[in-house]
């Protein structure tokens, strides 16, 4: 199944990606669906289901391969299996930490309410823990050869803690406990890369001896990530550079790839501390309900590209010809989460080759 007949041509443009070189066009993925009319699972309704739905390696394999065998992976994606655990989810592996599984999420509840009291300690013996990895080991050895198994969404080390203590609680503790939050997220750190080289190890051989992002369709060599602090909406510049900077630094010292999830406008106003990370390669700008649609913030996206980034873009179909002609394509991935039919997927790679410019 994998990696499709033209993976080596499209391996080679995901690694140009990194350094902002073309091969022959810029980046683009559009999944084009064989069969309009087939519909895709849809998550069930019961608690004891859901557990399934997300964990159970039998069960994540069945439905995805039959989403791959409707789908036609037109230009720089391909078959993959995102290993969807939770956002934040290393936040799961700490003792007393509390999770469920949603039909359209996985929530992580608190364990550490009272930065004078309570400790954070990590728990090496972590039931879930243990069935993530089996789950990814599993499907790594299905996959072998036919597609990829990506890295958890553990991601967001101050994410990791307002996921334990509250976002609200957090933001109120600023002010009286700054030294405890900054321990504390050391301490989140530490446990995200014990737990993440694990599962880097687990997918390394399927991989390729690299590493993929579920929904960005990026692939590289050695450990690759997203990064991202959604917290960042509730704090100001100066307190992001005090709490959230560090994180990105040392997580991109960490990784060999690094790519910033953006979640809107709203953090725009950080934008000059995270394109200050120089380890940092690309920002993926994701378009937000309620706010303006991505070809908005063209001015933000050439801001960017000046600062030396990448850029992962989630465009509209009437969006695609404006981005591919204001951006240079140096360094940027356009990725069309549309369903369109295969013939139109075609058309929209053969637009973008015609497109793409220094």
């Amino acid at each position: 199944m994998l990696y499709k007949e033209d993976w080596e041509v499209a391996k080679k443009r995901l690694e140009a990606l990194w350094h902002n070189e073309i091969v022959d066009r810029c980046c683009i993925a559009v999944q084009g669906k064989k069969d309009m009319k087939s519909e895709y699972e849809a998550p069930p309704h019961t608690p004891e289901e859901l557990v399934k739905y997300y964990m159970d390696p039998e069960w994540l394999l069945r439905r995805h391969i039959k989403k791959f065998e409707n789908t036609y992976y037109a230009g720089d994606g391909y078959p993959c299996i995102w290993s969807n655990f939770g956002a934040a989810g290393h936040a799961k592996y700490f003792k007393g930490a509390k999770y469920r599984f949603e039909r359209d999420t996985v929530w992580i509840g608190g364990v550490y309410k009272d930065f004078a009291t309570d400790e954070l300690e990590y728990d090496a013996a972590s039931n879930i823990l243990k069935q993530e990895l089996e789950t990814v080991k599993y499907l790594c050895n299905e996959g072998m050869g036919k597609f990829f198994v990506t890295m958890p969404d553990n991601c967001g080390i101050l994410d990791g803690l307002a996921a334990l203590h509250g976002s609200e609680d957090l933001a109120m503790d600023f002010f009286d406990y700054p030294d405890e939050i900054k321990q504390a997220c050391d301490k989140i750190f530490e446990t995200y890369k014990v737990t993440s080289d694990m599962f880097f190890d687990a997918i390394r051989k399927n991989n390729q001896d690299g590493s993929t992002h579920g929904w960005m369709y990026t692939w590289s060599k050695g450990k690759h990530a997203q990064l991202q602090v959604d917290f960042s909406v509730m704090i100001s510049p100066d307190m992001y550079e005090e709490f959230a900077l560090p994180e990105l630094v040392k997580s991109c010292d960490y990784l060999d790839h690094a790519t910033y999830h953006l979640d809107g406008e709203q953090q725009v106003r950080h934008l000059d501390h995270i394109l200050s990370v120089d380890k940092l390669n690309m920002i993926q700008w994701t378009p937000v309900a309620g706010q303006p649609k991505t070809s908005h913030f063209i001015s933000t996206f050439k801001r960017i590209q000046a600062a030396g980034k990448g850029l992962v873009l989630y465009p509209e179909l009437d969006e695609i010809e404006t981005l591919l002609t204001e951006l240079s394509s140096k360094g940027l991935y356009l990725i069309v989460k549309e369903e369109v039919s295969t013939e139109e997927a075609d058309n929209i790679i053969n637009l973008a080759a015609k497109l793409t410019h220094e």
